[in-house]
């Protein structure tokens, strides 16, 4: 997948991904919005290796100080996501696109017949080796019914859409993949929050070429409702992070300031975390219509 390619290709003329209309217009110099629905999407200079941009340096030391230190959190996080899919279904089969390294399949395999995907091989490894879970690094994009063993129940891809070069080709796929009435769950930015909005182009989720897309409410639904989706509910959702991942993001991939962390996170325990709801992480839940 090329992000690079996807954003000549939207200046060029190609329809929205979202809408439908043709021609985006220059966003804060760094985005293009499309006029018609608000629907953003990065505007890169060149193309970008997903293999290259999501290696093991993504995970440590990249846009994640230590993705696996932090399992406890990470952890704490999907148990809450886990029983928001547990309050509509209980068991069938579920798929996670963006697996990382299978702590939220882990969990959810002791309800759900579990399968997921995931671009990181090494990742994908870990997730096969120490939980022994169905985890592929494969293009799901090229998997079959045949290949996941019947349709599937329950879709979740926590914060990964935005990092998708073509989302709607995969929702699309979701869609045919899907049994009637099975159930979609996204967490990822809420472009339409107030924070996003007063914060501008300064906002935290902004930062291509990792974060491709940029959603609100209604451009989320209206993406989801195309491919036979109905959403049924969009919240906001906090977010359980360790202290240090919390300076990290801040200090380092916010601002640069490498050396203020070494300085500040010295004396951070690595068991110290806070769960904090900024009101601009939503949560979408969509079910197949008929």
């Amino acid at each position: 997948m090329n992000g690079g390619a996807l954003a000549q290709e939207l200046s060029d003329g190609c329809p929205c991904l979202v809408c439908g209309h043709v021609g985006f217009v220059s966003h804060w110099s760094i985005l293009l919005k499309c006029p018609e629905c608000g629907f953003v999407t990065a505007q890169l200079a060149g193309p970008v290796d997903p293999h290259k941009l999501y290696d093991d340096r993504y995970f440590a030391g990249g846009e994640y100080l230590d993705y696996r230190a932090d399992e406890v959190f990470f952890r704490e996080n999907f148990r809450r996501r886990l029983a928001a899919v547990l309050r509509r279904r209980s068991s069938g089969r579920l798929l996670e696109i963006g697996a990382a390294y299978g702590f939220f399949l882990d969990l959810a395999a002791g309800c759900f017949e579990v399968i997921g995907f995931e671009l990181n091989a090494e990742a994908a490894r870990y997730g096969r080796e120490r939980f022994g879970l169905d985890i592929r690094a494969e293009d799901f994009l090229r998997a079959s019914l045949s290949d996941l063993g019947g349709p599937v129940d329950v879709t979740v891809m926590w914060d990964v859409i935005e990092h998708l070069e073509r989302p709607d080709r995969c929702i699309a796929h979701v869609a045919e993949l899907s049994s009637p009435g099975a159930l979609v769950y996204i967490t990822t930015g809420d472009m339409g929050s107030l924070v996003a909005r007063l914060r501008g182009r300064r906002w935290r989720m902004i930062h291509p070429p990792t974060h491709l897309h940029y959603f609100d409410r209604g451009t989320i639904a209206r993406l989801l409702a195309r491919h036979g989706f109905n959403v049924l509910e969009i919240r906001s959702v906090g977010v359980a992070r360790s202290m240090c991942q919390a300076l990290y993001s801040v200090l380092v991939v916010g601002l640069g300031m490498r050396r203020a962390y070494d300085v500040l996170s010295w004396a951070v325990p690595p068991t110290w975390g806070l769960t904090v709801n900024t009101f601009d992480i939503m949560q979408v839940v969509a079910q197949k219509g008929p």
